[in-house]
């Protein structure tokens, strides 16, 4: 996946994830753009900065930055049920959580605030605290990406997985919505359609080429291509109105219990 760092005048922020790789994957967007890979929990921050002027965005940085950013096209990433990449590694179910210490990831952005929602609004537990990286006192860990497909491969200290996109799926039966493609408002037309054009495309030819991308990260990832396969086949790339609503659902949520 390109990882460059740009010295052109438009940059588009990558995500060095598997999910992701159906958009970035042979991206054709011409002269005069860089790319630049960044972790989920990076991208809204460089978007508030202007690092960026594009990229796939977490839902919740979109919801931050809407005065200054739109949506490109249906464009997203998003579960109906499980997601197997956004995951909250346990000692204990998680109805016992209650007290506990919970450790998460500093790659993430919307799956923090995710989890919090589901600990505290739909199981009404408090946790004793939320903390970064992965201390061994912790009770539970959130990870999400490859890191999370790759730990549910050897894991043996955590007795329970929890899916955190199947647990939103049982509680509100809406798809969830972990990012959104948005470009800075200031761009010229131009570029925001050329951008749309440009993904409409690469996911085009990609969304029919699934089984080649699980083979191409197959000895990385060190997962069986088969499999991959069909953790790809399980995303919505193109939005419509169910993840629409899901993505208001989630919205009014963050914003009654204060967790932007």
């Amino acid at each position: 996946m390109p990882s460059t760092t740009p010295s052109t005048s438009t940059t588009i922020a990558t995500v060095p994830y598997l999910n992701s790789a159906p958009f970035f994957r042979g991206l054709a967007l011409g002269e005069g753009h860089g790319l630049l890979a960044s972790v989920p929990r990076e991208l809204g921050a460089k978007a508030a900065a202007g690092t960026i002027s594009a990229g796939l965005l977490p839902v919740v940085d979109y919801f931050r930055l809407e005065d200054q950013l739109q949506r490109v096209g249906p464009f997203g990433i998003a579960v109906r049920g499980r997601v197997r990449s956004v995951m909250l590694f346990s000692r204990r179910p998680i109805r016992q959580l209650e007290g506990a210490t919970i450790a998460v990831t500093e790659e993430t952005s919307t799956s923090a605030v995710l989890l919090r929602l589901l600990l505290e609004q739909r199981y009404k537990l408090a946790p004793k605290a939320y903390t970064k990286g992965q201390p061994p006192d912790a009770e539970a860990l959130l990870l999400i990406g490859d890191q999370a497909l790759k730990i549910q491969q050897t894991n043996t200290m955590y007795p329970y997985e929890i899916d955190l996109a199947f647990e939103w799926w049982l509680w509100q039966h809406l798809p969830f919505t972990f990012a959104v493609w948005a470009i800075r408002k200031d761009a010229a037309a131009e570029e925001k359609k050329s951008l749309e054009l440009a993904l409409s495309r690469a996911l085009g030819v990609n969304s029919r080429e699934l089984n080649v991308i699980a083979q191409e990260h197959e000895k990385t990832l060190g997962i069986p291509a088969a499999e991959l396969q069909a953790y790809l086949s399980g995303f919505i790339y193109r939005l419509s109105q169910p993840e629409e609503e899901g993505i208001a659902r989630f919205r009014s949520l963050v914003d009654e219990h204060h967790l932007l």
